[in-house]
């Protein structure tokens, strides 16, 4: 049950409208994209779950031996992204766009909006309120719902593909096309956040060891990443298939124009419920987690923050995915490479006695990430930093950060002994 809880939570707007759109973007080389894609969708998530409980039994461990400084301001901006400002009222957003609008003829009615994306808020308000109920709530009641919809899209899509994946021209590097876009399901930030939920949940007033602990939170892990791979591969394949059917390369409209070639005048109304379903599910997690975190750190009920949180994310919610998705690009760029090189330090954190190390490796990834956050909002960065970055290893994959990484780890360790 908490390995399905856990993959109801993970899965949400961006796992539903990201993967058809890298898969019709790069068309035969789907294959290639789908491993790009897997790495920053699932085998990261999964990394930063048992990372972050091996980091310590509260969030702010995460990151605390950079600083205790860095550890909350991280902590706050990480919180903040998959909160009320992105990755919240995107589900809202997303859920109004692909169940509501396709029946308004694509046509923007206010008073809809409006009215679903109250209705909307109003249950993640009702099911997060109470946050030591919400592993069980999730799992028991909208999962089940979500699987048996998504499986009817799947199996359809796959066994009964509306064509063959074709050469799409420009298209020079699929696997780092599907290595970024897996940023924008924002799973790895919010799996470092829902462990400690998930950990609260496995120990139920229970004295468990670190190993018990670690064993169970395996487990359920594999059963929401193999949940995501089935999902995740399917939606690709199936995106892949429609191109020299489908013109549209709308990311809210395409998996919508692909399930009604599918399943005819059903299928805006069954993915609409898929849709909403997903959208629920993860909304419900990130909600809980924001009460959850800010009470604490605010010194407040858990009840007015969730109350705040939802609010919030009904008013960005208004403002329609592709703002949000511009807004968010910059800014998973800057903080994915800093996330996952903690994530990798936590792993080893037994062994790595210098902070030190710590925040050069952070240093380096910071670097990487800010230059590249620059390139998405394309602003100037100079010959000089075009030709270094250019040349950095793994840069064509996606890792550039890796070597920078390494380098300033090794010169703070060289530079500042202290433990």
């Amino acid at each position: 049950m908490t390995g399905f809880a856990l993959f109801a939570m993970l899965f949400g707007a961006g796992n539903l409208i990201f993967p058809p759109k890298v898969g019709f973007d790069v068309g035969a080389m789907w294959e290639v994209a789908t491993l790009g894609f897997f790495i920053t969708g699932i085998g990261i998530p999964l990394l930063a779950i048992i990372s972050a409980a091996y980091a310590g039994k509260d969030l702010d461990h995460f990151a605390n031996r950079v600083s205790p400084s860095f550890s909350k301001l991280f902590n706050i901006v990480l919180i903040l992204a998959i909160g009320p400002f992105l990755a919240l009222p995107r589900t809202g957003a997303t859920a109004y766009e692909m169940s509501i609008l396709p029946h308004t003829g694509g046509v923007d009615i206010q008073i809809y909006k409006y009215l679903f994306l109250f209705i909307y808020f109003a249950i993640v308000l009702m099911f997060s309120i109470k946050a030591n109920a919400v592993v069980e709530r999730v799992g028991k009641i909208l999962t089940p719902i979500l699987i048996i919809i998504l499986a009817i899209i799947i199996v359809k899509g796959v066994f009964f593909p509306l064509g063959e994946p074709v050469v799409i021209e420009g298209m020079t590097n699929p696997f780092k096309y599907g290595f970024y876009n897996g940023y924008q399901t924002m799973d790895t930030l919010g799996a470092i956040v829902f462990s400690s939920i998930i950990i609260k949940a496995i120990r139920n007033g229970r004295e468990l060891t670190v190993k018990q602990e670690m064993k169970f939170l395996s487990y359920s892990s594999i059963i929401a990443v193999c949940g995501l791979a089935i999902v995740y591969g399917g939606l690709l394949y199936i995106g892949a298939t429609s191109y020299g059917t489908l013109h549209s390369a709308k990311t809210t409209q395409l998996l919508n124009d692909i399930v009604d070639r599918m399943l005819g005048k059903s299928g805006n109304m069954i993915l609409g419920v898929c849709v909403t379903g997903a959208c629920l599910t993860t909304a419900i997690g990130l909600t809980a987690t924001v009460g959850e975190y800010f009470s604490k750190l605010l010194n407040t009920t858990y009840e007015k923050v969730v109350i705040v949180t939802t609010i919030i994310s009904f008013i960005f919610a208004g403002f329609g995915v592709d703002i949000i998705v511009k807004i968010s690009a910059p800014v998973l760029t800057l903080i994915y490479p800093i996330a996952i090189v903690l994530i990798i330090l936590n792993f080893c954190k037994e062994k790595i006695e210098s902070n030190s190390i710590y925040i050069g490796a952070v240093f380096g990834a910071g670097l990487v990430g800010a230059y590249e956050m620059a390139q998405v909002l394309a602003l100037k960065t100079g010959e000089t930093l075009d030709f270094v970055y250019g040349h950095l290893p793994l840069n064509s994959y996606g890792l550039a950060w890796i070597f920078p990484s390494i380098i300033f780890a090794i010169v703070f360790r060289a530079l500042f002994k202290q433990k």
